[in-house]
């Protein structure tokens, strides 16, 4: 009886650890956030982008545990474009990411 509830006890410990595990490993991975980063740069709200920006290069940093608006994440970035005013992304050293309702990642606009 003593040694199966140190079973159930174990099991029990070992299911909310990997619970706890598979919580952080939720947050966006680098590629997830070039993309979000990227379409936010091109769709911002209530604006037409008649000179599209493209990533160059990204790298991401590090994250902090979510809260309710998503995760703050760190990363270097360099944009690209002919148009001179994407050139303040690459100033940005960090972003909040979210899943929207369809499941994808989105950036929340920096500015």
């Amino acid at each position: 009886m003593q040694s199966s509830l140190k079973v159930s006890l174990f099991c029990t410990a070992a299911v909310l650890g990997l619970v706890g595990c598979s919580a952080r490993a939720s947050e966006p991975s680098e590629a997830q956030m070039k993309e979000a980063m990227e379409y936010a740069i091109n769709h911002p709200p209530g604006v037409t982008v008649t000179e599209p920006g493209k990533i160059k290069f990204f790298k991401k940093e590090a994250c902090d545990e979510p809260t309710k608006q998503g995760y703050s994440c760190t990363f270097e970035v360099q944009v690209e474009s002919t148009n001179i005013g994407m050139s303040m992304y690459n100033n940005i050293p960090k972003g909040v990411f979210y899943k929207d309702d369809s499941g994808k990642w989105q950036m929340r606009p920096p500015f």
